[in-house]
């Protein structure tokens, strides 16, 4: 049972990264090249998720939080 999901992952890893939305017409990928100057802040990336994104990555920060203290309290919380 544990190789078919080992399997399954990969497999589906491999077919997702063959997979390119980046520079899909009509898709945001030109628009931040071309307009990340409009943020003030020098670096491409920082301006990406600080500017454009914040509020989704904020988001999915709060996501991963929650889901470790689920699966924190899920294993039982602390041991004494």
């Amino acid at each position: 049972m544990r190789k078919a999901g080992v399997v399954i992952t990969l497999a589906l890893g491999i077919v997702l990264l063959g997979l390119d939305y980046s520079h899909e017409v009509g898709g945001s990928y030109a628009y931040y090249v071309q307009n990340w100057g409009e943020i003030g802040i020098p670096n491409l990336v920082s301006a990406i998720l600080a500017g454009w994104r914040a509020y989704d990555s904020l988001g999915e920060a709060s996501l991963l939080f929650t889901a470790v203290v689920g699966f924190y309290l899920l294993l039982g919380g602390k041991k004494k």
